[in-house]
């Protein structure tokens, strides 16, 4: 009876301690225990209550949702969100406290919460920040993206499963953003699903008239396809009618063509009127070529050919290509791009050069082909 007693206390003690662990965890303060969280995270909800926390939302799930479980963080910070009550300390400490936890017990209680349907924003806007941290508009997405930290820390494809049924409708563009990042995340090979994700998600104009901060970052996906065919895809979005579509896909081409000189030049070769009416800033994209490598150095010379080509573009060409500019940003999926050997690059151009005017190659642009010869010679 006596060791009857005793196990029934050690039991209740550690339950309650378990219990105090989520409290503290989802009021936002910090603790060091290990944590486990509980496998049903659904809270009962009204109609209109969910209405209020996702307007455009659709809920599936209204009659019978699952029990509410007080001590599930998930549930503590949505009722906050819904009281108007969080701050970016509780988010932090929902993100801390899942990818603390059973890895399949949180991923259970993310999927659960988002099969719910429920949603409720943040107060704040999608924001990447240093080393690639998120702040999330949504509890929706801040879950999407903690899920993919959790499958990509474990290599399970839980968040690409996700992702790819979010990526069957256009609910939001935030997730879109998320969800594309997850796939590639999983699917590093799958760079024919994700452009032609990418190129469906440019092309849907409801999203391009009024861009949230997620869309305007998913662009960095089409970076890391490094698919050359869509150029003309963001070449279109150079001339949107929207000052940010206009502004990412320009960062967004510049990027491109820097990750994939070679197709993005040979591309711009192939289809000379694209970029025609911007002929500056096609010679930004050539300036990107690596003339120690023979395709690129070949392309590159094409373009210098070309009669359709005025000499002031290939003049600004010539001017850049020891120093190509590029953009240097936190991004959603790409790395920034390693830091260029100068003198091998500068030892590329100088035999190029070199090689040009011996051969007389290009006699229109002898003047400034001497111009970058003496240029660097003394650098």
């Amino acid at each position: 009876m006596e060791n009857r007693t005793r196990l029934v206390m050690v039991v209740g003690g550690l339950a309650l301690a378990l219990a105090i662990t989520f409290l503290v965890l989802g009021s936002g303060q910090k603790t060091t225990a290990t944590t486990s969280l509980p496998a049903s995270s659904g809270a009962a909800s009204t109609p209109s209550a969910n209405a209020r926390a996702n307007p455009g939302r659709t809920r599936t799930d209204v009659k019978n949702p699952p029990a509410m479980l007080p001590a599930n963080p998930i549930e503590t910070l949505f009722a906050k969100l819904q009281e108007g009550t969080a701050t970016e300390v509780d988010l932090d400490a929902l993100k801390r406290a899942l990818l603390a936890a059973d890895p399949a017990l949180a991923t259970t209680a993310i999927r659960d919460f988002l099969a719910s349907g429920r949603d409720a924003r943040t107060g704040f806007d999608f924001t990447l920040r240093p080393g690639g941290e998120l702040t999330a508009p949504t509890l929706r997405v801040l879950l999407m993206d903690v899920l993919g930290r959790i499958a990509k820390r474990d290599s399970t494809a839980d968040a690409a499963k996700l992702a790819r049924a979010t990526l069957e409708k256009k609910d939001s563009a935030d997730e879109w953003a998320i969800a594309l990042r997850n796939v590639a995340w999983h699917e590093p090979a799958a760079t024919g699903y994700l452009t032609s994700k990418a190129r469906e998600m440019l092309a849907y104009a409801p999203w391009r008239v009024a861009p949230s901060s997620g869309l305007l970052e998913a662009f960095d996906v089409i970076v890391f396809t490094k698919n050359a065919g869509l150029t003309a895809d963001l070449a279109s979005a150079q001339s949107d009618p929207n000052e940010q579509v206009r502004h990412a896909a320009d960062v967004a081409l510049d990027r491109l063509a820097a990750a994939n000189p070679l197709d993005v030049m040979n591309y711009l070769n192939a289809n000379p009127a694209l970029l025609a009416e911007r002929p500056m800033l096609r010679a930004d994209y050539f300036a990107k070529a690596d003339l120690g490598a023979a395709g690129q150095k070949s392309a590159l010379e094409f373009y210098l050919g070309r009669t359709d080509i005025a000499e002031a573009e290939k003049t600004k060409l010539l001017k850049a290509l020891a120093t190509p500019a590029t953009f240097v940003s936190e991004n959603l999926l790409t790395e920034p791009p390693p830091e260029p050997d100068d003198a091998v690059r500068e030892h590329a151009i100088l035999a190029a050069v070199h090689e040009w005017l011996v051969g007389k190659r290009f006699p229109p642009l002898e003047s400034q082909l001497l111009q970058l010869q003496r240029r660097l010679a003394r650098e």
